[in-house]
């Protein structure tokens, strides 16, 4: 059984979109393991790894999410690599391939010499690493490069994410660093539902609760004259408007638009005009204690995730891997 390693290089560059896409085109039986949790979700009475829960429905695996993905990082609680090892031969399988999905960094851990490339070394795992085109990501790209020649890990190449400038890959290839494909920014893969606000928020929802699969397009802040607002909200679709609860000029402009939700900052909920209105348009209401700028930050911070059910998305990431990519090249 091969097994490889996807390293993330910054934060946000589309590793788990990336492991999506190479495990559903992979010609054989794939299985999966995450060591660390990292994005949470709450499945009944169990708390369980977002990307873990995605694969194992998405490629029907038997073994339950507590296995895929066992550990939390903490720098100051180390896991050992012992104890990593022991947990992906648990989650091995009769496979032909495994995929193991590093952290947000492929560095975390490396104070306990439980880094990505630490725990591809003691798998003997081949190594991609998945990045976007910013600069300083290219710059930590060399860095790694450099890195890995005090580790026995075979490094394949790069995937670079949310880009089609080949002048990108064709630099990095004249620095000695193998691109394996260049995947352009897919639209789709930003948007994000407003059950995802709430949960991100802790927001009560006051009204239009039966429409929280209401996908947000676009995250526009509320705090400017009407008049102004309008002009910016008439243009965007589908958008999540934030603003303080005591902004009801603002509220009702925002539900003259195509708005997907309303979330209403500094604890203070609605005007029953407000919620009159919103109830009849069936625009969720989301009030949170955090203020608008807290608020906002972690709203445009949120990574959307894919759900298992969303075929769509599934078939959007295939297709965007399967021509984009050097499968032969990575799968080899």
């Amino acid at each position: 059984m091969r097994s490889l390693y996807l390293g993330s290089v910054v934060e946000k560059s589309g590793k788990s979109m990336v492991t999506l896409g190479l495990a559903k085109n992979h010609p054989g039986k794939v299985g999966f393991f995450k060591p660390f949790k990292e994005r949470l979700m709450r499945q009944g009475d169990r708390v369980i790894d977002q990307d873990a829960y995605l694969m194992r429905e998405v490629l029907k695996l038997d073994l339950p999410e507590e296995i895929l993905c066992p550990f939390t990082y903490d720098v100051f609680r180390t896991v050992h690599i012992e104890d990593v090892l022991s947990a992906y031969n648990k989650a091995s399988c009769d496979c032909d391939l495994i995929i193991i999905e590093g952290t947000r960094e492929v560095t975390t851990g490396y104070l306990n010499d439980v880094s990505g490339l630490a725990i591809a070394e003691a798998i003997g795992a081949d190594m991609v690493l998945i990045s976007t085109s910013d600069p300083a990501a290219l710059d930590k790209i060399a860095m790694l490069r450099k890195l890995m020649e005090n580790y026995k890990v075979n490094l394949k190449g790069v995937i670079l994410n949310k880009t089609d400038d080949l002048s990108v890959a064709n630099f990095l290839e004249s620095k000695g660093v193998k691109v394996l494909g260049c995947i352009p920014h897919i639209p789709e893969m930003t948007y994000f539902t407003v059950k995802e606000v709430v949960e991100a928020l802790s927001a009560d929802v006051v009204v239009g609760s039966e429409n929280l699969d209401r996908v947000v397009e676009d995250v526009f802040i509320g705090a400017m004259t009407t008049e102004t607002a309008l002009k910016y909200m008439r243009r965007h679709r589908h958008k999540a408007i934030i603003t303080g609860g005591d902004r009801s000029d603002i509220q009702l402009a925002a539900l003259s638009t195509d708005t997907a939700c309303l979330i209403l900052t500094g604890g203070l909920y609605p005007a029953n005009q407000v919620v009159s209105k919103a109830y009849e348009r069936g625009v969720p209401i989301l009030v949170t204690r955090y203020d608008t700028l807290a608020a906002s930050d972690m709203v445009e911070h949120l990574i959307a995730r894919i759900e298992p059910e969303d075929s769509e998305k599934v078939r959007l990431v295939e297709k965007a891997v399967l021509e984009n990519v050097d499968l032969d090249e990575v799968y080899r």
